[in-house]
């Protein structure tokens, strides 16, 4: 499915050029162009399509459709298992109004398992871009592969990591790991990092229904974005800034009372994600679910953020309170589903697609009397230690195999074995990975600042000294993991993009690391799988 490139001009409000008749040719997507705000056609799909949440027999198909008078409307869509959307296998309609912020979300079923389909709207003589699709495998499968983002602010850069991506054809999904948008205003997010001149709108942080609408329909008007969500379906979870900096059930770092009620905002985000992101959503609000690609893997994609996550620890006692068996990241009854799929997954590999870093990173050791390490981390799971030890007790006891987690947030490479104590020789030995119970890859940022220079390669080098487990650091580069998994092994390969200042389609390989069939553990590999 070609995707090719043209200029326009922002000033004429075409943030996507029209696909015509059904059977037209392959849509065109703007290389570099910064979307003005409100700059959309009345009466266009003017950001796109998108598809996410594959399973064997369904997919969920995404829209917008701005009316030229604000009314309900109806909206047609079709599947098809051609470009040129001849061989339809499937169609319906779907209705939606201001009450959806005229967001069109169709679970289109009665598919094949492991298919690849295209997918179009219209309203009467308006018709959408293409989209391409592809539904999870049943049975025996032979190799996945997936893409790992995460972390996009807009402000920041160029989405030159969703170019790379939407020119791959060797994708089964794309994977993004939270931070989709930010809900900072205009140069109040890392300003001495902010190199970029892209504005935001809304201008301001975001704190409304309104608002988080406006801004994820902003992102939205971005041809990269637009581009790789038109080639690959998605497979989402949020983390903080979708909702404040630092969230968790009860409040934010980003959030105080001049800004009304943290539960009224954490509504308004949420209503705004499920009604933007081509996500399945649970009948209890939760993103917390299970995808399957054949026998071969089981996706666990887990919430770390909103769903059950206390307090972080504060105060002079925080690295002992971070360590209380009453705390929770996940929240009990989420940990409990977590705890029950592992136990009970059929699959070969069992991957976790989460938020925060599962790794422990104490960056000081210290004897067991004064409370062993102390981390400077406690916004990941250092922060609620109890929940990593249990879950890690789990897998320990019940000798389960295979489980690799999947991390972003933290705008930083790293690919580090997961060991209940990493810091005892006895436990764990750095040189052979025994005592390794499952490994962690976490993917960089799309455009989000990680250090600076000078402090990132010196912070790397401490990060791998200080910690045997972790085995590659990398603290400053855009990009993306490249996962490939397949009956004997599961290797992440990182690629990164030169830069983000300007708009570029190029990405480059850095390392790869991979864990055996039933080892466990990482082991460096030479080239990309």
């Amino acid at each position: 499915m070609a995707i090719t490139r043209r200029r326009f001009l922002t000033n004429t409000g075409a943030g996507l050029a029209g696909a015509g008749a059904l059977g037209s040719s392959p849509i065109s997507f703007a290389m570099s162009s910064t979307p003005v705000d409100d700059t959309i056609n009345p009466g266009e799909f003017n950001y796109g399509v998108a598809s996410g949440d594959p399973r064997s027999d369904r997919v969920i198909l995404w829209t917008h459709f701005q009316p030229e008078v604000l009314l309900p409307v109806t909206v047609e869509w079709r599947v098809a298992t051609d470009e040129a959307m001849t061989q339809v296998v499937r169609s319906g309609t779907f209705r939606t109004s201001d009450e959806r912020d005229y967001t069109v979300k169709v679970d289109a079923d009665g598919l094949t398992a492991g298919t690849q389909y295209f997918y179009q709207f219209h309203v009467q003589n308006k018709y959408s871009a293409v989209g391409r699709t592809r539904t999870a495998p049943e049975g025996d499968l032979a190799q996945a592969r997936f893409a790992v983002v995460s972390c996009s602010s807009y402000a920041h850069g160029y989405f030159n990591v969703y170019r790379a991506l939407a020119n791959r054809n060797d994708l089964d999904a794309v994977l993004h790991l939270g931070d989709y948008i930010y809900e900072y205003g205009q140069n109040e997010y890392d300003e001495i990092l902010l190199r970029s001149k892209r504005p935001l709108a809304p201008s301001h942080e975001i704190t409304t229904l309104s608002d988080y609408r406006r801004r994820h329909a902003y992102y939205k008007l971005d041809d990269d974005l637009q581009a790789v969500h038109q080639r690959h379906a998605f497979i989402t979870v949020w983390d903080d800034h979708e909702f404040a900096n630092d969230s968790n059930a009860y409040g934010a770092e980003n959030h105080n009372d001049g800004e009304g009620d943290w539960n009224d905002r954490k509504a308004a985000a949420k209503q705004a994600y499920f009604e933007w992101m081509p996500i399945r959503e649970n009948s209890d609000g939760s993103i917390t679910r299970t995808l399957s690609y054949g026998n071969l893997l089981d996706l666990l994609m887990l919430d770390t953020r909103i769903e059950g996550r206390m307090l972080p620890p504060s105060g002079a006692d925080k690295q002992t309170e971070a360590k209380d068996s009453n705390r929770t990241l996940l929240g009990f009854e989420q940990e409990a589903w977590l705890h029950n799929q592992l136990q009970t997954s059929t699959a070969q590999w069992k991957i976790l697609g989460q938020q925060v870093m599962i790794a422990q990173r104490y960056f000081i050791n210290l004897p067991d009397y004064f409370g062993g390490g102390a981390s400077l981390w406690l916004d990941s799971w250092d922060g609620y230690a109890a929940s990593r030890d249990r879950l890690l007790a789990l897998i320990r006891q019940q000798a389960i195999q295979n489980v690799v987690v999947l991390t972003g947030d933290v705008h930083s490479s790293f690919a580090s074995d997961l060991s209940d104590d990493p810091y005892d020789h006895d436990n764990y030995n750095r040189y052979t990975g025994e005592g390794s119970l499952a490994v962690e890859f976490v993917t960089p940022s799309v455009t989000s600042p990680g250090f600076p220079p000078v402090i990132a390669e010196t912070g790397a080098a401490t990060i791998m000294g200080a910690s045997p487990h972790i085995k590659f650091a990398e603290l400053r580069q855009h990009g993306f993991i490249l996962l490939t998994v397949n009956q004997q092994m599961t290797q992440a390969d990182w690629y990164y993009v030169p830069q983000v200042l300007s708009p570029s389609a190029d990405s480059f390989y850095a390392k790869s690391y991979r864990t055996l069939s039933g080892d466990n553990r990482l082991r460096q590999a030479d080239s990309p799988a």
